[in-house]
This record gives C-alpha cells, structure tokens and sequence, in this order.
C-alpha cells in the first residue's frame, strides 16, 4: 500500500492506495502539525504502508510531514521531482523549477493513455496548469496561468470597491452579462476562465492536429464540467493519481534491476 501526499497552494490531500485502487482520501485546507499527526496516526492504525510519496508547493509543510512520517512509519518519503525515476522523459528547459504537481499530472496522463496518445491536462486550482506530454517526446512543457481565486483575490486587493467573491458563491450558471456589480464579477471570474480554457485547448489543439487527448482536474473544475466546448475526460485529482503512479514506478524500477543483477 502507499500513502501519497499532495500538498497544494490551497489545500493538502492525503490517500492510501493499493495498486491502482484509492481506499482512503482526506483533503485538509488547515494543517496543523497537530492536525498532520492526527491524520497521520489514523493511517498508521488502518493501513500497513509500503511507500510514501510527496508532491509540495510549500517547503515548510513537506518538510513538517516528511520528519512526521519517518518517525511514524519508518519509511523514507519520495519527494517528486524531475529527478525521480519517471515513466516519461522529461524534455523541458530548466526542469529543476518545475512544480511536482505539473509533473504528476504529465505521468499520469502518459499512463493513463498507455503512452499511446498525445495529452494535454489541464489542472484548474489557485493556479491553472495546462501540461503537454507526448506519445514521442514526453512531458514537453506547458502553460501557468492565474487560478479562479487567484484572479478574486487580485480584483479586492488591486480595487477600492470591488468586494471578494469567496468559491462557494460562485456559479457555472453564472450569467454573461451581469445586472450589478456581484453578477458582472461572476461572469468575469468564471466565463472569462470558460473562455480562456477554451481558447488555450483549441490553439494546442490545432499544433497537434486535433489529436490530443484532453484531461480536466483540479479544484475548481465543478464550474466548469459540462460548460467547455471539447471533448475531455474527468479525473478528481491526477496529482495524487501521478504520486501513486510513480511510487509504482519505483518499486518496479528496483524489481527490475534485481533481475538484471541476478
């Protein structure tokens, strides 16, 4: 069984997987180190771990859960990065800046198409992720863009008047022209990030001539399911999926090497 981690901009999930099955998933936007130790604990109770992975965008959280984990299960985390052994290559400028989380997504789109087809993945969270790995090549890059809440925060902050729209009162019904100043800030959250997906998938779209399979995840993706204009499959969250995927990845990259030494 693994344990994988995604620690995330906004929120840290926790999952125990046994082969490709999810038995158990939590999703904490607060963690505490008491909180982590409580979680934590619960796992050690229920599950006997074989391996423990962990994608972070904050530092300070992977290195509280990463001290925790060794001490309770006596395991030594994966921290993802490109230096793991992966499933894919990785052909990218620089990939020492890449986030984990972007190259979770490229494995498990690659694994999740067989390696047999081009993927685009879109992630929507704080920030939306568009990641591009191919059947030839690998993960080859990609775009960042400003998240749903990301764009909110930066109208209150950056205008005298313009009030925080919080997630929950938004809206993929939200209507194109809004009547007052709370619906015009909806549309321009949502159908404006409608719109610039959409955009965004048709241009890479096109540079693969349509053959490219899309996948859409992400925390912010319920506003736009059954709204964008192409063709995609939903998956929960691929970043937990990728950790598991390579977690895999090792264990059989070590089994194969035994054989080859033997």
């Amino acid at each position: 069984m693994n344990l994988v981690i995604d620690i995330g901009n906004s929120f840290t999930h926790f999952a125990v997987y046994k082969n490709g099955k999810k038995l158990y998933s939590l999703k904490r936007k607060s963690t505490s180190k008491s909180e982590i130790i409580k979680i934590l604990s619960l796992v050690k109770n229920n599950y006997k771990l074989e391996q423990i992975g962990i994608a972070s965008v904050s530092n300070k959280t992977e290195k509280v859960i990463y001290i925790l984990c060794k001490k309770l299960f006596k395991l030594t985390p994966l921290t993802i990065n490109y230096k793991c052994n992966l499933p894919i290559k990785v052909n990218v400028k620089s990939p020492a800046t890449l986030g984990a989380d972007r190259i979770c997504n490229a494995v498990f789109g690659y694994t999740y198409f067989k390696g047999k087809d081009n993927v685009l993945i879109v992630d929507i969270g704080t920030a939306n992720t568009f990641d591009i790995v191919t059947k030839n090549e690998g993960f080859i890059g990609g775009i960042i863009a400003p998240g749903i809440m990301t764009s909110s925060y930066a109208l209150n902050i950056n205008t005298a008047r313009l009030p925080l729209l919080e997630y929950k009162k938004l809206s993929k019904n939200a209507p194109l022209i809004g009547k007052n100043t709370f619906e015009a800030m909806q549309s321009g959250l949502v159908n404006y990030m409608k719109f610039a997906i959409e955009g965004i998938v048709q241009s890479i779209s096109k540079q693969f001539r349509g053959k490219l399979s899309i996948i859409l995840t992400g925390g912010s993706t319920n506003l736009l399911l059954k709204k964008v204009n192409f063709k995609y499959i939903h998956i929960e969250n691929t970043v937990l999926e990728g950790i598991n995927v390579i977690l895999n990845y090792q264990k059989l990259h070590i089994n194969l090497n035994y054989e080859d030494n033997n």
